[in-house]
């Protein structure tokens, strides 16, 4: 279904006028809600009879985040694009291809269709990057192509090792076949391999250095879906692989994961301190909350997994109304610079607090979603006797409070150098309100959210 509204939204683009693009727009949202259907729908099983795409109560709860993802930055995008550029179709055709691609990976029981899915998100996702063909655009774009291909050759040398090994592509089958203790001598190897791989997808250090220049030159929408979908995306497979497959050999890779984790949450945090440019430390800030993400993975059991999910959700929720308020003002005021924010409470009270409430649950500040987030991780971590990383991470997570607040500082505090009104459509404000009003729920009723995510926890594990 996502497929096909993505080629009828191409070849609709020859057909509407360019005064209402916005048409095309929805039917790609149309498109991504009749995707929600279908996946309801759909049972669980295998889709081909082998292993190479597998429909699970797992998968199946992020092909529900990412559609939903998909809708908020569309609806984002009409208004953005509006006066940026002609060629709307083109841009909900690649980002349609996009999404499909992440609900290929999450579903991905094989390796080989695993690369081929994490392909096709990574080649759309470069398009998207540079699609304004600004300056800063190109050069993210470029930055994020050579990264990218550089750790795709990485993971595809890290699967073919692995294969070598054990001659199968099959996540399960790897998982039986080390855990019969044949591991032989080219295992670390293989692993490490993979695991640069999936770092550089998830943005965790030292695989960190596309994320900055991407998040900036791209289009503020696109930064988006790189900061939530992707993100959740490359975790999904993250659990996937390591949980599934390697979990025979979990000691061999455990150290590594708490060395990444504590690295990504010191630098993530700390890089986005200096920031002058509001793009790049929410870059680096996503670079902080992967470090957090990786605490769950080094939990490794069904809390710390379902916590990593839980969290996904909250963190995407939040992280598209920073970019849907940014999108908005960016629009109005030309700049990304934060103190090109100065004095936005008077022209926007509106703007200003949906901003308030998305950066306070970022920052894990209750009664709201992002603080369930952080102490069902934490909680799990000391629960699971890693004390000390839930110790660093909640030092961080005091950190970050710092530099989300100086963004609220220069709204609420410094004087306006234009004291214009900034107006925006009805549907824009009406979503905005439903993502403030989500945060709070989630955060005030967390138990059903979490039950959820706990469900969906693979069955193997």
């Amino acid at each position: 279904i996502v497929c096909c509204t993505a080629l009828l939204v191409l070849v609709a683009d020859l057909f509407v006028a360019q005064g209402v693009k916005k048409l095309l727009g929805w039917l790609a949202i149309a498109g991504l809600i009749a995707g929600m259907f279908a996946v309801y729908n759909t049972p669980d099983g295998l889709a081909f009879g082998n292993r190479s795409f597998v429909n699970d109560q797992f998968a199946m709860y992020f092909k529900y985040l990412f559609l939903g993802i998909g809708v908020l930055v569309i609806v984002s995008s009409m208004d953005y694009l509006a006066n940026r550029t002609t060629h709307h179709g083109e841009y909900y055709f690649v980002l349609l291809l996009v999404i499909m691609g992440t609900m290929f990976m999450v579903s991905a029981g094989e390796l080989i269709s695993l690369y081929v899915s994490l392909e096709m998100l990574s080649v759309g996702s470069y398009v998207l990057v540079a699609y304004l063909r600004t300056r800063q655009g190109i050069e993210g774009g470029i930055k994020y192509l050579l990264f990218g291909a550089f750790c795709s050759a990485v993971l595809l040398y890290g699967i073919g090792i692995i294969y070598g090994m054990t001659g199968t592509t099959e996540i399960k089958g790897i998982g039986e076949f080390l855990s019969q203790g044949d591991k032989g001598c080219a295992l670390p190897l293989g692993l490490a391999f993979i695991l640069a791989g999936f770092g550089f997808k998830i943005a965790c250090i030292p695989f960190h250095f596309w994320v900055p220049e991407a998040y900036e030159g791209a289009p503020v929408p696109i930064t988006a879906f790189l900061a939530s979908a992707s993100k959740a995306a490359s975790f999904a497979v993250f659990i996937r692989v390591f949980m599934e497959g390697f979990s025979g050999i979990k000691q061999e890779w455990t150290m590594a994961l708490i060395v990444l984790c504590i690295l990504t949450m010191a630098i993530g945090n700390l890089s986005a301190i200096p920031q002058t440019n509001i793009k790049r430390l929410l870059a680096y800030s996503s670079i902080g909350h992967a470090g957090y993400l990786l605490i769950g993975l080094v939990i490794g059991t069904v809390n710390g997994l379902s916590a990593v999910m839980f969290y996904l959700l909250v963190y995407a929720l939040a992280t598209l109304g920073i970019f849907m308020v940014i999108a908005i003002i960016s629009k109005r005021i030309g700049t990304d610079e934060i103190e090109g924010y100065e004095g936005m409470s008077k022209r926007s009270p509106f703007l200003c607090l949906c901003m308030l409430i998305c950066l306070a649950s970022l920052a894990g500040l209750p009664p709201l979603a992002g603080f369930m987030g952080k102490f069902y991780l934490f909680a799990y971590a000391v629960h699971a006797g890693y004390i000390y990383l839930a110790v660093i991470g909640f030092i961080f997570s005091t950190i970050s409070v710092y530099y989300y607040f100086r963004i609220l500082k220069s709204m609420y505090f410094m004087e306006a150098k234009d004291e214009s009104i900034i107006s925006f459509s009805l549907l824009l404000r009406v979503v905005l309100i439903l993502i403030m009003l989500g945060l709070f729920l989630i955060g005030i009723l967390p138990q059903s959210f979490i039950s959820l995510a706990i469900e969906s926890v693979p069955k193997w594990y």
